[in-house]
């Protein structure tokens, strides 16, 4: 049995503003700022998925090798069918001067009004530089370092 497999990336900035992009928020109350998340295709490299996504919808690239946050998520008995994971896109100095692409921008952290749980426990993370290694099959894929 394959679980999905799916992915946030939280990039911030010293002064405390995070890449984000227009689309669902979690809780399903339409659109709004996210941060850059989708799915990983089964067989397929999740580093390596992130980072094409992460470069395609923003214009941003990163190694993406380190996990922030990550969770489950189960049925209605409680068993395991997904794994959702926050990606470290590291922190820049400042807030860089161009927007990376008109649907993302750097939107600054205290404009985040009650964030899903998953964004929190990633903010904080980061913020104190915890942050565990992401490996595929107990090593970290090529991807990684293109």
């Amino acid at each position: 049995m394959s679980i999905g497999v799916s992915f946030h990336v939280l990039a911030t900035t010293r002064c405390n503003h995070a890449l984000m992009v227009r689309g669902e928020k979690e809780d399903g109350s339409g659109e709004g700022w996210v941060l850059p998340h989708g799915t990983v295709p089964a067989g397929q490299c999740p580093i390596a998925t992130a980072r094409e996504y992460l470069m395609a919808t923003t214009g941003y690239d990163r190694a993406l090798t380190e996990v922030l946050a990550l969770t489950t998520r189960t049925d209605a008995k409680g068993a395991v069918i997904g794994l959702t994971y926050v990606l470290d896109g590291d922190t820049l100095p400042d807030v860089p001067s161009l927007d990376p692409s008109p649907r993302a921008g750097w939107v600054p952290l205290r404009e985040l009004h009650e964030p899903p749980g998953l964004y929190q426990y990633a903010i904080i993370s980061a913020g104190r530089r915890h942050a565990l290694p992401l490996l595929v099959d107990g090593d970290r894929p090529e991807a990684a370092f293109h």
